[in-house]
Order: structure tokens, then sequence, then C-alpha cells
């Protein structure tokens, strides 16, 4: 069920396994008190910190931008909690997932960097002090490396989350034909990775988002 994209339990909205992620719009619900809660001041303080990470790796200082990273990050962090419950889909193990969020947006800014910063693109394909004989070369590897950008940080995302809840998987499933002591020395080796794969769940949503920022500012010579 973890990693199984299908349902066998399907509403008007498609898979029952993919519309998971949409428990993260709960996060936005207005709350009906004329006083903020204390659950709504500790969402309020946690996007405020949020936003002054990435306003760090941000060479744009509008607020749109960190918006959009920090509500990127609230949606990736609540996919990869929501599989650390048993039995509920991880939809961020999913390649297709993961590209679909940074493909789009990488294409974004790479196609805005050379529209509008043509030439300081251009320079930057090719490393100060290169000699001239490797200049064809180191041209054609940037732009390989460019290229496979989204790639590289959807498999990072997928391979991190994957890794994680197989391992867990696979100690939950060997307790069944375990004695009693094993089953206890298992149990206690399986909440360390848990406590582990939350603090992995949500490094791996701020490396995801982070790297993106690193990516705007490569086509922001503002």
């Amino acid at each position: 069920m973890s990693f199984d994209p299908k349902s066998s339990v399907k509403i008007f909205i498609g898979e029952l396994n993919w519309s998971i992620m949409a428990i993260f719009l709960l996060m936005f619900i207005v709350s009906f008190w004329s006083k903020p809660s204390r659950m709504m001041m500790i969402k309020k303080n946690l996007i405020n910190s949020l936003s002054e990470q990435f306003e760090i790796g941000l060479k744009t200082k509008k607020d749109s931008a960190k918006i959009m990273f920090t509500s990127l990050f609230m949606f990736i962090v609540t996919c990869n909690l929501m599989g650390m419950i048993p039995n509920l889909f991880t939809s961020s193990s999913h390649l297709t997932f993961n590209l679909f969020m940074s493909v789009p947006m990488w294409t974004g800014f790479f196609i805005f960097g050379w529209i509008k910063y043509s030439n300081k693109m251009f320079e930057h394909l090719v490393p100060n002090g290169t000699p001239d004989a490797l200049i064809s070369f180191m041209v054609l590897i940037e732009l390989i490396s460019t290229t496979i950008r989204p790639l590289t940080l959807s498999i990072r995302l997928m391979a991190n989350m994957v890794s994680g809840h197989l391992l867990l998987t696979l100690l939950g499933n060997s307790m069944v034909s375990s004695n009693m002591i094993l089953v206890m020395i298992l149990t206690l080796v399986q909440s360390m990775l848990s406590s582990l794969e939350l603090g992995v769940a949500i490094i791996q949503a701020y490396v995801f988002c982070m790297l993106l920022t690193l990516y705007s500012d490569d086509s922001d010579y503002q």
C-alpha cells in the first residue's frame, strides 16, 4: 500500500491513494475565531521561518517567490509525513510525481534566463579560465549537467523516501516468523529508524526546495 499507486477504492476524483495529497489543503483553512489559536500561531511562525530560509537562497526579494517555495515545501513535507503512517500511500516515492514538480519549475527558470539574459546564460556555460581548446567540450558538459538537474532532483527525493520506507517494511515483515526476543529487538530498531525517517522526510523536502531556489538564481542576473 505504501508504494502502490493503485487502489481498489475509487472516488469521484480518482484513485484514493493519490487523493491523499489533498490533505495539504487543510492547512489553509481560515480560522473562525477572532483571535488566532495556538495552532494558527505555530503555523504562521513556521511559514515565516521558512520564508526567511528561502530568502537567503533567492536573489529576488519579491514575496511571491518566497510564497511559492514555502508552499511547495509544505506540500512535499506533508506528502512525506503522510507516508510515515502505516498502510498509507507515499506519493513522493514515485519518480513521476517528483518530475511533475521539478520539470515545470526548472523549465520556467531555464526559458526565462535564456530569453531575458541570453548573454549571461552563454557566459555561464564557459567557466572562467577555461582553455580555448576545451571551450566546446565544457559547453557540452555544462549543457548536459544543466539539463539533467530536474531528473537528479527527483531521483534524490525518490531514493531517500523509498530506501527508508522499504527498510521499515522489511523489518516489519520479518517480525511475523520471529520469536519474542527478536521481535522486541526489531521493534526497538524500527522505532529508531522511524525517528530517523521522520527527519529525512523533512530534510529532503527542504533540500528539494532549496536546490530549486539555487536553480532559479542561475537564471536571474538582475
